[in-house]
C-alpha cells in the first residue's frame, strides 16, 4: 500500500504514514477493513466481472440487487446490502430504488475483479508439462 499523500510504501495495516506522518485511514476505515462482516471470502474459481455487474444491476430493478454476492461467494456482503437497501428505501421513500442498480453494478464488478487477483495471485504457475513453476521455474 501506498501513502496517499507522499506517495511512499506503508505497511497495509498501518494507520499513519512513517515518512510523512499524516493519517493513513479515520477510525471507520480501519474498523470497517478489520472487521469480520466486510472481509472478503476467497473464491476456488474465477467469477466473471461482467456477469457480477450486469446481475446487480439488472436485479437492483426487482429489489434483489444483493443476490449478486451471493454469485460472488459473498454472503456476508449480501447481509449488509440487503439490510442497507431495506433501510434505504424506506428513509428515502424508494428515491434509493433509482440509484441502487447503478451502486449494486459498480460494486460487484469492483469485487468480482478484486477476488479474481486475490486468487491469481494465491494459485500458482502451471506450464505446458502440468508441473506447477514457481518465480525461479520448475517445482520439482
Amino acid at each position: 500500500m501506498y501513502c496517499k499523500y507522499c506517495g511512499r510504501g506503508v505497511d497495509e495495516k498501518s494507520e499513519l504514514c512513517v515518512h510523512c506522518g499524516r493519517r493513513l485511514r479515520n477510525s471507520v476505515t480501519a474498523a470497517l477493513e478489520g472487521n469480520e462482516w466486510t472481509r472478503l471470502r476467497p473464491l476456488r474459481e474465477s467469477k466473471s466481472p461482467g456477469l457480477a455487474g450486469f446481475l446487480g444491476f439488472v436485479l437492483s430493478w426487482v429489489v434483489m440487487g444483493p443476490v449478486g454476492y451471493i454469485y460472488l461467494g459473498q454472503w456476508n456482503w449480501f447481509f449488509i446490502t440487503f439490510v442497507v437497501m431495506v433501510i434505504g428505501e424506506l428513509v428515502t421513500v424508494g428515491f434509493a430504488h433509482v440509484l441502487f442498480p447503478f451502486v449494486f453494478a459498480f460494486h460487484q464488478y469492483q469485487m468480482a475483479r478484486e477476488l479474481n487477483e486475490a486468487l491469481a495471485m494465491r494459485k500458482p504457475d502451471v506450464g505446458v508439462t502440468g508441473a506447477e513453476t514457481g518465480p525461479a521455474g520448475p517445482i520439482v
